[in-house]
């Protein structure tokens, strides 16, 4: 958390921009956002992404679900995520941009029962929510990366046979989607690189 308090500190003093994206491992969310309201304001807007160390503590999944209580509490929200996944996948509109935010760990009946992948249910939900925004920029945003690689620097390559890549006809799948609606880019976490 010291890391992250001095990031916040630092853009508090570098201009903090409008809002805050955070791709997963936020563990424990709570007090990443205690650190953004501390640092950089009160009421700064931050859109919390669920990561693999999120779906796997109960409690991260209660706190992330009541921050975005019945899918629509965050700022912007445009469209709520589908049944059983409500508050964890979202979209919402800033500018001229869209931005969907999807929870690889959801299958359909759980936002927790996947070990990341982007199964039917999640694909049929962003795919649907692509296709109807009018915004002409759009992003992606979700934990897993689609192609796993190493650090520039240090040539480490982590969760590299583990990431979205480990159910590659899906991964293939969401890939093409997002090339085909005209998504600018995917940001995505995991890797720690």
């Amino acid at each position: 958390m010291l890391y992250f308090r001095g990031a916040c500190e630092r853009i508090a003093t570098g201009g903090e921009g409008d809002f805050m994206l955070s791709p997963g491992d936020i563990d424990p969310p709570e007090l990443v956002y205690a650190d953004i309201q501390t640092y950089i304001g009160i009421d700064y807007p931050w859109y919390p992404v669920v990561g693999n160390h999120e779906a796997e503590t109960v409690s991260d999944m209660t706190w992330l679900r009541d921050f975005n209580l019945d899918g629509n509490t965050l700022p912007n929200i445009v469209n709520s995520g589908p049944a059983n996944g409500v508050e964890t996948n979202y979209s919402f509109d800033y500018g001229d941009a869209h931005f969907t935010v999807i929870n690889e760990y959801y299958n359909g009946g759980s936002d927790t029962a996947t070990d990341g992948d982007v199964p039917d249910a999640l694909h049929n939900w962003l795919n649907d929510d692509l296709s109807n925004t009018l915004q002409p920029i759009k992003f992606m945003i979700g934990h897993e990366p689609a192609f796993p690689q190493a650090d520039e620097e240090s040539g480490r390559l982590r969760h590299g046979d583990d990431s979205l890549n480990a159910q590659e006809a899906n991964r293939d799948r969401f890939w093409n989607t997002l090339v085909n609606q005209g998504v600018t880019a995917y940001i995505c976490g995991h890797t720690h690189n």
